[in-house]
């Protein structure tokens, strides 16, 4: 029989690089030699950037992880020596980003291409991403713990749920709490539907099927429970809810409280919070309520009549702001809430009726206790839009000139789309005379897509990290002349969290460090005993 001819071998290269798995093949010297288009597509390099070259110069290892290197070599040199796979189901290796490291975990394989002689003349080295399962696990883990220590502390009932074989483990202290022994209680999930007072069940369901359905990781329910003697506890229940990266529910983990003691304080305390929210009715302006952590928790009904907010809803506020003014609130109420200081802004609201804004004082107080710690904030709302408008051009005009002489340029970017929302003056000198106001990152910046910048607004808005990039060498166009100089800037992009700590934007911030990144080089030059640049 004849063979095929060693001409048809070329033919495994395309096929090679189309595999659908993160492989790289290496000399022994670990020196890069091919490379799949899946590995390329993530590294956002070229073919040309990485064949050729040995792998840790390519990716250096975080020098405060120096084990991670170690680990990598391990796997490699086991295969070099042993001539047999190895796999490491778990090992760090951070990604470098910018000036820093961003932590990542892979499950690595390596196998040795033996030649005729017997002797390792390539590596396969596969790498699997597991960074979202280990940092999953290591919040199950964390929340295990926590769980455990609260038990322990305040008498409380230990739970876990796993929702996709509907199994109920109770924990400890159920008995001391409920008079139940473990084996009383079935290993479903109707040992709890069972006890819970009938005319809680609807509610308490609705809210937890809101919670999934909205992603949530944490569910708060109060309930009366059925004991073992028949009579009703009033409990405070609080989940946790991991899912898979696809949003489906995995497992929620929990604890319940008795508060039945503190049920009678908790009347009287909500009989106080009506005749305190009739008082703000009753106001002629617009007013709110804030939990000590800056979540809205009431809005009185001129509010509602003049936004068209749906009677009730407190999450989405942000969305009846003008989208100029909505990141100068976002970041005014946030320092506000950090610093305890009263918090007063001037902003425009839109009427829901005629879509027009108008100009309001918002003031808002925060009410403490004896210790001098906050325990509300109570806010109002003055409409001002008459005299605004006589003094709005000056305004204006002094508005822009501080945010064109301002170092920092701000750009503002909404939801997973990216919209942007604001942008100050200075990002012009960045990036041109574009529309910015309503448009989304790729059709604002598509230049940039080689560079990796939508997967990195992708990994801040999913992962709620932020990521700093700093000295990036580029042009400014300072004087809006045609002719930009060379600048460096240090870019921050920070994930902002609605009321519910959900991600709902990016705030995207550079700051120009030119003439310090000059004076360090010229000192750096000067020390190697050359001129200055």
């Amino acid at each position: 029989m004849r063979h095929p001819s060693t001409t048809s071998l070329p033919m495994l290269e395309p096929i090679f690089r189309a595999l659908p798995r993160l492989y790289a093949v290496l000399t022994p010297d670990l020196v890069i030699v091919e490379i799949t288009d899946i590995l390329l597509k993530g590294l956002h390099l070229t073919r040309e950037q990485i064949l050729g070259h040995s792998l840790f110069d390519l990716f250096p290892n975080n020098p405060n992880q120096p084990e991670s290197r170690v680990a990598v070599m391990e796997c490699l040199q086991h295969a070099l020596v042993h001539k047999e796979p190895f796999h490491n189901p778990r090992l760090r290796y951070d990604i470098q980003l910018g000036a820093g490291y961003e932590e990542r975990y892979w499950s690595a394989t390596t196998v040795p291409v033996l030649n005729d002689a017997k002797e390792v003349q390539y590596l396969i080295h596969e790498v699997i991403d597991v960074t979202d399962k280990i940092l999953v696990e290591r919040l199950h883990q964390q929340h295990q713990e926590q769980l455990h220590l609260i038990s322990n502390a305040t008498k409380a009932v230990a739970w876990e749920y796993d929702i996709a074989t509907d199994r109920m483990t109770w924990g400890e202290g159920l008995q001391e709490v409920f008079g139940y022994k473990p084996e009383e209680m079935s290993r479903g999930g109707e040992s709890w539907d069972s006890r819970v007072h009938p005319d809680d069940f609807e509610e308490v369901q609705r809210s937890i099927q809101q919670a999934l359905a909205n992603k949530e990781s944490t569910w708060t329910g109060e309930y009366r429970f059925r004991k073992a003697d028949g009579s009703y506890a009033y409990i405070l229940d609080q989940g946790y809810t991991t899912y898979t990266p696809e949003g489906e529910p995995i497992r929620t983990i929990g604890s319940i409280i008795d508060i039945t003691q503190n049920h009678d304080t908790q009347e009287a305390l909500r009989e106080s919070d009506a005749r305190f929210h009739h008082l703000l009715e009753v106001l002629p302006h617009m007013a709110w309520t804030a939990s000590p952590k800056g979540k809205v928790l009431f809005f009185n009904d001129n509010w509602y009549s003049y936004t068209g907010m749906r009677r009730g809803q407190t999450d989405g506020w942000i969305g009846t702001v003008h989208p100029d003014d909505s990141a100068m609130v976002l970041t005014n109420w946030h320092d506000a809430v950090a610093s305890g200081n009263t918090f007063e802004i001037e902003y425009r609201i839109r009427h829901h009726l005629d879509g027009r804004y108008r100009w309001f004082l918002e003031r808002g107080l925060p009410m403490r206790d004896a210790n001098g710690n906050i325990t509300l904030w109570i806010g109002t709302y003055t409409d001002i839009d008459d005299q605004k408008n006589t003094a709005d051009e000056r305004d204006d005009d002094k508005l822009e000139s501080m945010l064109r002489l301002a170092p920092v340029h701000l750009c503002l970017l909404h939801g997973p789309k990216h919209v942007c929302q604001y942008v100050t003056p200075g990002v012009y000198k960045l990036y041109g005379n574009r529309s910015y106001i309503g448009r989304t990152a790729r059709e604002i910046w598509p230049e940039l897509e080689p560079m990796g910048f939508f997967e990195l607004l992708h990994e801040v808005y999913t992962k709620g990290r932020t990521v700093y990039i700093n000295e990036f060498r580029t042009q400014i166009d300072h004087d809006f002349n045609g002719n930009p100089r060379d600048a460096y800037l240090n870019f921050k992009y920070q994930p902002l969290f609605d009321s519910t700590s959900r991600v709902e934007g990016i705030m995207i911030s550079a700051i120009e460090v030119t003439s310090l990144v000059k004076a360090r080089l010229r000192a750096e030059a000067l020390a190697r005993g050359e001129s200055g640049p």
